[in-house]
């Protein structure tokens, strides 16, 4: 379901929600305008801008990490009461209780190693300054909606590495050298755009400016793009010392390779970047993680959460929307087989490029939609004779999130026991995937398999000074899930498994463990022998379990009946912790 413009769109399995209405919503934005003017009206253009762009600039980091933790807790607390809720509902058919924890780990915010100047892509706007010029190359305050855009130069950004400034400053000079107007509304014609800039960890730059050819003859396009080549390498630009100048000729806002060519003016095609041992290639629009030092812990973080055991030869790994491949080839070495999906066609190149780069051959790569692609890969990949192994998904969506036919292929298919979902804006779209993954089966939506389950959240700071993190969030199937609780049961700890037991219970009857088929019979087995700690762990820690699972689990009488009739009549007796063979 989206809103725009008071409209509504509906999929096909939403259901509708009412917009608000357009006076209504026209009414509230008027009055956050003013209070954001009489907010700012104190402050200088460049204060202006830093709270546009970094609004935690004036917090210490400690101060940042405190608020997007609980941010992100209190995020993940929707997302528990939304399933508690839906769960209890199909239950008892009443609403249960908001709760005050979450019924899952969720671990403390891993820091990004350095917190200013870490941006390794930027992009800067072009339109009137602060003194009028309209050809000020910079970032944007103020809205197109209100009139009110101010390009103001940012310098003094605490994310914007000293070279991507000096870039801008260059760019801007020879904005005012030209010519050319520069094309703030399409309109109105104008022909300099905004300038992008891309670096990496061993100093290299690449460049890409944007222009409109309105009516200019490919002669005339030709001789302004020689000025900028002339400009940057042998004029005053050449102190930027770019690696790459590339030239994209576009009529619309933003386009991709395919629809208009990035032409390379100078250089060299591509840049290169290193990631946990292994070496990637960047194209002009190729998408690469903005932080390099929290994308490093990123995907470590990733492979871990992914492969908790380290992988096994026979697993396969599923990754959608991969972009440039970066986390199916650093998991590569703990799998048999990597498949990633993309929609970018110059991504999907950049994928297969990098796994021959990095000598990996069991990395496979394909182009399409994932809502297209997908639902006939799960097709082959349950077909008899393929092979695959266990199945492990990662999916790494924009913030629109996953399209649901993707949610219900990812769903319902039995091999796939965990899935990490990674998501910059999990308030967002997001988390109605959390919700599909998660709710009930419901054949009218077609969502037949076992639900999953979230059972550890880790959010990684990728952007020091602004609000924002990206969140990793495991979710696994009941199969793996009893395997899990065995595995702890038998290492002794206790608690971390009866936390597990839990969180199971208040989604299922006790009867459910019965189902041998649907992998919950392991749980059964720990259940039969541990449930008097279990108990114990309840009574004595009433803190440890929202109230609604304790009650749940301390009214479990029926278990222990059914485990009489199971054993001849036989009471469950206290048994000794399983020792290893």
């Amino acid at each position: 379901m989206q809103k725009e413009s008071g409209k509504v769109f509906k999929d096909e399995d939403d259901a509708t929600i009412k917009p608000e209405k357009p006076q209504l919503a026209k009414k509230k934005w008027r009055k956050s305008l003013r209070k954001e003017q009489a907010l700012n009206e104190h402050l200088t253009w460049e204060e202006r801008l830093a709270y546009s762009v970094t609004p935690q600039w004036k917090l210490s980091y400690n101060e940042q990490l405190q608020l997007k933790q609980k941010n992100q807790e209190r995020i993940l607390l929707q997302l528990s009461d939304q399933l508690l809720d839906g769960q209890h509902k199909a239950l008892t058919s009443a609403s249960s209780p908001k709760s005050t924890k979450l019924s899952f780990p969720l671990l403390p915010i891993l820091p990004s190693p350095v917190t200013e100047g870490y941006r390794n892509k930027s992009t800067f706007s072009v339109n009137r300054g602060v003194d009028g010029n309209p050809k000020t190359v910079g970032f944007y305050v103020g809205t197109g909606k209100a009139g009110n855009i101010v390009c103001v130069n940012g310098d003094h950004l605490l994310n914007m590495p000293e070279r991507h400034k000096l870039v801008a400053r260059c760019y801007q000079d020879f904005l005012r050298r030209s010519p050319l107007e520069p094309c703030l509304l399409f309109h109105d014609g104008g022909h300099w755009r905004e300038v992008t800039v891309r670096t990496n960890t061993a100093g290299h730059t690449m460049a890409i400016v944007y222009f409109h050819p309105q009516r200019l003859t490919p002669e005339e396009v030709k001789f302004h793009k020689s000025s900028l080549v002339e400009y940057f390498t042998q004029g005053p630009g050449a102190v930027c010392q770019l690696d790459s100048l590339y030239f994209q000729e576009s009529s619309m806002t933003r386009c991709s390779h395919e629809e208009s060519p990035y032409e390379l003016l100078h250089g060299q095609p591509h840049i290169y970047e290193e990631m946990l041992g292994f070496k990637f290639r960047i194209s002009a629009d190729a998408f690469f993680q903005v932080n390099h030092g929290a994308g490093e812990l990123l995907y470590h973080t990733v492979r871990e959460m992914g492969l908790p055991n380290g992988g096994r030869e026979g697993s396969t790994l599923l990754d959608v929307c991969c972009g440039t491949g970066a986390i199916g080839i650093i998991m590569s070495p703990r799998l048999r087989q990597v498949i990633g999906i993309e929609v970018i066609q110059q991504a999907v190149e950049d994928a297969r490029h990098n796994a021959a780069l990095n000598q990996i051959h069991h990395c496979e790569f394909l182009l399409g939609k994932a809502e297209v692609v997908l639902p006939g890969l799960m097709e082959v990949l349950t077909s008899t004779g393929s092979p695959v192994g266990p199945l492990t998904a990662v999916v790494n969506p924009a913030r629109a999130g996953l399209h649901y036919r993707v949610v219900r292929a990812l769903r319902n298919h039995p091999s796939i026991h965990r899935l990490v979902y990674i998501s910059c804006k999990p308030e967002g779209e997001a988390m109605r995937n959390f919700r599909e993954l998660c709710c009930s089966p419901d054949p009218q939506r077609k969502l037949t398999g076992d639900a999953f389950r979230p059972t550890l959240a880790v959010p990684v700071d990728m952007f020091p000074h602004t609000p924002h993190c990206e969140l990793l969030l495991v979710f696994e199937s009941p199969g793996i899930f009893g395997k899990t609780v065995y595995k702890l049961a038998r290492h002794h700890n206790l608690e971390q498994a009866s936390r597990i037991v839990a969180c199971t219970i208040i989604e299922k009857e006790m009867s459910a463990f019965n189902r041998v088929k649907k992998g919950y019979h392991v749980l059964f087995i720990f259940m039969r022998r541990h449930l008097h700690r279990l108990l114990v762990l309840i009574h004595c820690n009433n803190c440890f379990f929202p109230a609604q699972q304790r009650d749940r689990i301390s009214s479990l009488g029926h278990i222990t009946e059914y485990e009489n009739d199971r054993d001849g009549g036989k009471k469950c007796q206290p048994q000794q912790p399983a020792t290893r063979r």
